[in-house]
């Protein structure tokens, strides 16, 4: 993003940021997906720090998804024993939090597991303008990601809280972002791609980053843990079902994400 943004510290986790302020752009959905992807799929040691606090979605789904393994049939509770086991290691911690809160949670949890190495952190952070400890936390990550949907107001919110970080974070000697990056999001087929193709340029001109994948707009983001064992798409525990990964453009966003923000999986 700019020659004067902080290095990450030797040894520390990475640090990716999920931001809007436009409600309803799939912001928590994406990153609870991505962040079972990268942990379960891809092999990343992470925890998460949920920051939305008008709705905790991603702390909310953590604790649906302890109620249905709990109270879910014997067949459940046996798979989940295996992925587990298999895994080598607890599922990834959410730690529920707050904007002004978030670096001192951080650094407790962290010190409390001194032992343990992270290569990422992952953070849901608040959709709204008025939370006083977005900003100073947005400058703190090193990648910023930041759905958008082909409508004017999610744009006209994207397009106007993008740069505003951008441009703070060049006057912050504070500030770790080395990149902003949008991604579309919830796209209809019915959606024109010579409207998709103008704001892409609107967007390289305002010198932001952008993600070739497009998520579709498609149920299966919705598809949570279920007693029984259904597929699942959105869960803390699992990674997206395989039987429903075709055409939700998760893996190919998640490769991007790998590259564009430099992390090593333990993939080969």
């Amino acid at each position: 993003m700019k020659e004067k943004t902080m290095n990450t510290p030797p040894g520390c986790p990475i640090r990716i940021g999920f931001g809007s302020l436009k409600g309803g752009t799939g912001k928590s959905t994406l990153a609870e997906i991505t962040a079972s992807y990268l942990c379960y799929t891809e092999g990343l040691r992470l925890f998460v720090v949920d920051c939305d606090y008008s709705q905790y979605s991603f702390f909310g789904l953590r604790e649906r998804d302890k109620q249905t393994v709990q109270n879910g049939e014997p067949a459940l509770q046996a798979r989940m024993k295996k992925h587990f086991e298999a895994l080598g290691r607890e599922a990834y911690r959410v730690i529920k939090s707050t904007a002004a809160r978030a670096e001192e949670d951080v650094r407790r949890f962290m010190a409390e597991r001194a032992g343990e190495t992270f290569d990422l952190i992952l953070f849901d952070l608040p959709g709204r303008a008025d939370d006083p400890g977005l900003v100073e936390l947005t400058l703190g990550m090193d990648y910023l990601i930041s759905p958008i949907e082909p409508d004017r107001q999610s744009l006209v919110a994207s397009m106007t809280y993008a740069p505003a970080i951008r441009d703070l974070g060049v006057s912050d000697d504070r500030c770790r972002i080395k990149e902003i990056y949008l991604v579309w999001n919830k796209i209809d087929r019915r959606v024109r791609t010579d409207v998709l193709a103008f704001y892409n340029e609107a967007i390289k001109r305002e010198g932001l980053g952008l993600f070739d994948t497009q998520l579709p707009r498609s149920a299966r983001f919705k598809k949570e843990l279920t007693a029984d064992g259904r597929p699942a798409f959105r869960s803390t525990y699992l990674p997206p079902d395989k039987s429903l990964i075709e055409g939700s453009g998760i893996e190919l966003f998640v490769k991007e994400l790998i590259e564009k923000c430099n992390l090593k999986t333990a993939r080969p």
